[in-house]
C-alpha cells in the first residue's frame, strides 16, 4: 500500500503525458472511464519511453467483464506481435486479485482494449499509469566481454589493466600491433608467451629486411599452441603469414607450420583471437637468406656463368640456343646482360629467346613455294606453275640459324622458273620462199613485227623478250607485235615497250653494205603467260664454240614475200598464214665469193639456202632454227641465226650468227630487269585462247 500511494502522489504531481513521442510517464484509461465502457469497442495505445529505459505499468482500477481466458472483453499487453499479459474481471484496489506493479524491459509496447456486443453489468473498465524505469543492461544482456557498468538510461564497458576497449565499445583486447623487426635474425612471440594469450585481440607484426634478402620462418613444436576446434578449421584463433602476394596459413592447433621461405624481404604476421580459450600461444624464429633468382626464366637460353643458384647482384650473359634468337625493337641481338635484382627477378626479362623466324620465303616469277611454317629448320619447296616453265636451281630451301632461307649449298640465291624453250610439234620432211604453210604448234615463238609500211619477224626468247634484226627496228617508232597464232589475223597484238639495238650496229643514209652486228632486242610491256600456243625458242648454249655443221638442214619461217601465186596467177606477196621451209647451212667462204665485193661478209654471219628455198622481203628478223642434236630425247629447236640480208630471194640468205651474241643478249636483259625489279609487276598477259 505504501508503494501504491507513492505512485499516486507522483502521478498527481506530474500530470499525464501523451504517448506519441518518447515520454517518461503517462495515464491510460478505458473509453468513457469512469463511466460504463461501450460495446464493440477496440482501442490501441502505443507506449514509448526513451532508449535505455524499460516500462513500469501500474493499475488503479480494473472492472472488465470476466470470461474464460478473457474471451469476451479484455486488455492485452503486447511487445512486438507477442501478447505478454491479458487482464479481465473485477478487482478492487489492494485486493488479492488486483494486478500489481509490472516491469517490462522494453522501451516500446502496446495496450489493446476490446469489448464484445454486450456489457450488461455496466462494467466501468480500467485506469492505469506507466513510467519509464531504468534497465540494468548488465544484468539482462551481459553485453561486455569483461566489466559492465550500469547507469540510469544506459551502460558502459570497461577493461582490466593491459587491455583496451575495442572499436565496438563492448570488447576488450590487447594492443599488440605495430611491431616492426629489421634485424637479420630474431624471434617474435604472441603477447605474454608462454602465458595464455589474450582473447578478442588482433596482433599484427612486420619483418622488414634489406632488399636482396628473403625472410625465413621456422617453428618448434614446443612453441606452438593455438586454440582450434575439433575439425581443425581455425575458426576460433589463427596465425597467418603474408609475403609478396602469397598467403601462408591460417595455422592453429598444436602442430607447427613447416619452414617458410617467404621469397620476400617483407613479411606480415597476423594473429587473431576470439573470446575463449586458454592456450599459451606461439613463438617464431626468423632469419635471412639471399633471395635467389630463377635459373629457367630465359627459356632456350645459355647462361654464362652457369650456376645452380643465383642471388642478389649476380650478373650473367644470356645467349640463345641454336635455332633461337633475341629480338629487341625488331633488331637481332647476339646476347644481352642481366642482373639478379633485390626482389628475386632478373633485369631485362622483356628480352626472350624466340625461335628464329625467316618469314615468308620470297616468291619467284611463274612459280609457287610450299611450306608449313617459317621458323628454324622449316622447309620451303619451290616449283613452277605450269609445264611450260622449268626450275633452274635448287628446289628445296631451309630456314637457317641466321634467319635466311638457304639451299643445300648454304646459298640464298633463289631458283628461277625459266621458260621451257624450243618444243615443237613440227616433224622433218615437210618443205618462206618455196615453203609450206605452218600449223599451230610448229613454231610457237614466231613473232610478226608490223610497221605501217614495213613487215618483219622476230623470235620470243623468254616470256618478255623478242630477238630480231637491228635493221628491222632502226629509226622506227615502237612496233606492234602479233603473237600466238600462225594466222596473223587471229594473233594477239602487243605494243612494244622498248627496243635495244646492238651498240656496234651503225646506220647510214645510203644503201647498206655492212650488216655486221645486225641484232636487236624488244622488251614487251609485261610478261606473257606461256602456254601451248606461245613459248620461246632456245638460245645457243653460252660458250659453245661449235655451231650447226655445213649442209645441216635448218628451218626458216615468216610472213614475208613468197613465190606462191593465187588462182589468178598473181604472186601472193604477204601471206596470211605463217610459212616455213628447210634450208641447208652453207660454207661461209663459198657465199662470200658469190656476193658482190661491195658487201661485207664477217664471222658474225651464217649463210644458208639454195634451190629456191630462202627467206625474202618481210622475213627479216625471223629465226634460222636448228634441232638440238645433242638432246634427242627432248626434241628442241634453238635459234642459230637471224634473217639479215641477201642478194636475191630464192638463192641464199645471210643470217646474224646468234652464238656470237649470247653474252650481249643475257647482259642486256639482266641490266634492264635489275633496274626495273622494284617496279610493280602486272599479271602476265594471257595469249592462248583455248576452246
Amino acid at each position: 500500500m505504501y508503494i501504491s500511494m507513492r505512485w499516486l502522489l507522483f502521478l498527481a504531481l506530474m500530470g499525464c503525458a501523451g504517448a506519441g513521442s518518447p515520454s517518461m510517464f503517462g495515464e491510460i484509461t478505458s473509453p468513457n472511464y469512469p463511466e460504463v465502457y461501450p460495446n464493440n469497442a477496440e482501442k490501441i495505445w502505443n507506449i514509448l519511453v526513451p532508449e535505455g529505459y524499460g516500462i513500469r505499468l501500474y493499475f488503479t482500477h480494473l472492472d472488465i467483464e470476466p470470461s474464460e481466458n478473457c474471451e469476451y472483453d479484455s486488455l492485452q499487453v503486447l511487445i512486438g506481435d507477442e501478447v505478454q499479459q491479458t487482464f479481465c474481471g473485477r478487482h478492487l484496489l489492494g485486493s488479492a486479485g488486483f494486478p500489481g506493479e509490472k516491469f517490462y524491459p522494453t522501451n516500446h509496447m502496446k495496450l489493446l482494449f476490446k469489448s464484445d456486443f454486450s456489457n450488461q453489468e455496466r462494467r466501468t473498465g480500467f485506469a492505469a499509469y506507466y513510467m519509464a524505469a531504468d534497465v540494468d543492461e548488465c544484468d539482462t544482456n551481459d553485453p561486455c566481454s569483461h566489466f559492465c557498468n550500469n547507469y540510469i538510461g544506459g551502460f558502459f564497458c570497461s577493461c582490466p589493466p593491459e587491455y583496451e576497449l575495442q572499436e565496438d565499445q563492448n570488447t576488450c583486447g590487447v594492443n599488440c600491433s605495430g611491431g616492426l623487426y629489421t634485424d637479420l635474425r630474431g624471434q617474435i612471440s604472441s603477447p605474454g608467451y608462454p602465458a595464455p594469450y589474450p582473447e578478442n585481440s588482433r596482433c599484427e607484426y612486420r619483418i622488414l629486411l634489406e632488399s636482396g634478402y628473403q625472410v625465413i620462418l621456422t617453428f618448434k613444436a614446443q612453441d606452438f599452441d593455438i586454440e582450434a576446434p575439433e575439425g581443425g578449421s581455425c575458426l576460433y584463433d589463427s596465425l597467418t603469414i603474408k609475403a609478396k602476394g602469397q598467403k601462408f596459413g591460417p595455422y592453429c592447433g598444436k602442430t607447427p607450420p613447416p619452414r617458410i621461405e617467404s621469397g620476400s624481404n617483407e613479411v606480415d604476421i597476423e594473429f587473431i583471437t576470439d573470446s575463449g580459450g586458454d592456450n599459451k600461444g606461439w613463438k617464431i624464429y626468423y632469419s635471412e637468406d639471399a633471395i635467389p633468382c630463377p635459373t629457367d626464366v630465359f627459356h632456350h637460353a645459355i647462361l654464362n656463368p652457369r650456376k645452380d643458384k643465383y642471388v642478389f647482384k649476380d650478373m650473367i650473359t644470356v645467349k640463345c640456343e641454336e635455332g633461337y634468337e633475341i629480338v629487341s625493337k625488331q633488331k637481332r641481338l647476339p646476347s644481352f646482360r642481366a642482373k639478379c635484382q633485390g626482389d628475386g627477378t632478373w633485369s631485362s626479362t622483356h628480352l626472350k629467346c624466340q625461335p628464329v623466324n625467316c618469314g615468308d620465303p620470297e616468291q619467284i616469277v611463274n612459280g609457287d613455294v610450299i611450306l608449313t611454317h617459317t621458323t628454324y629448320r622449316a622447309k620451303a619447296v619451290y616449283n613452277c606453275k605450269t609445264e611450260y616453265y622449268t626450275l633452274k636451281g635448287d628446289d628445296t630451301y631451309y630456314c637457317s640459324v641466321d634467319g635466311l632461307w638457304i639451299n643445300n649449298n648454304k646459298k640464298s640465291d633463289l631458283p628461277k622458273c625459266a621458260a621451257v624453250c624450243g618444243k615443237s610439234s613440227f616433224s622433218k620432211g615437210t618443205r618462206i620462199f618455196g615453203g609450206e604453210k605452218a600449223i599451230d604448234g610448229f613454231f610457237p615463238w614466231l613473232v610478226r613485227i608490223v610497221y605501217p609500211l614495213q613487215l618483219g619477224g622476230g623470235s620470243l626468247i623468254s616470256d618478255r623478250w623478242v630477238l630480231t634484226a637491228a635493221h628491222v627496228l632502226l629509226g622506227k617508232e615502237m612496233p606492234t607485235l602479233q603473237v600466238g597464232a600462225v594466222d596473223h589475223t587471229k594473233a594477239t597484238k602487243i605494243q612494244a615497250k622498248k627496243v635495244f639495238i646492238h651498240p656496234d650496229w651503225v646506220n647510214d643514209d645510203g644503201e647498206r653494205t655492212d650488216y655486221d652486228n645486225d641484232i636487236a632486242l624488244i622488251q614487251l610491256p609485261r610478261r606473257i603467260e606461256l602456254d601451248e600456243c606461245i613459248y620461246p625458242i632456245c638460245l645457243p648454249e653460252k660458250g659453245q664454240t661449235e655451231g650447226p655443221a655445213v649442209r645441216e638442214v635448218g628451218y626458216i619461217a615468216g610472213w614475208g614475200q613468197t613465190n606462191r601465186k593465187n588462182k589468178l596467177g598473181k604472186t601472193i606477196e604477204k601471206p596470211r598464214i605463217l610459212e616455213y621451209t628447210g634450208v641447208s647451212l652453207r660454207d661461209l667462204e663459198d657465199c662470200k665469193k658469190a656476193v658482190p665485193k661491195r658487201y661485207d661478209v664477217t664471222s658474225n654471219m651464217l649463210c644458208a639456202g639454195e634451190g629456191g628455198h630462202d627467206s625474202c622481203s618481210g622475213d627479216s628478223g625471223g629465226p634460222l632454227m636448228f634441232e638440238d642434236l645433242k638432246d634427242r630425247r627432248n626434241k628442241r629447236f634453238y635459234i642459230a641465226g637471224i634473217v639479215s640480208w641477201g642478194i636475191e630471194c630464192g638463192d641464199f640468205g645471210m643470217y646474224t650468227k646468234v652464238q656470237n651474241y649470247v653474252d650481249w643478249i643475257e647482259k642486256t636483259i639482266e641490266e634492264v630487269e635489275e633496274k626495273e625489279k622494284d617496279e610493280e609487276q602486272q599479271e602476265p598477259q594471257k595469249i592462248c585462247k583455248k576452246t
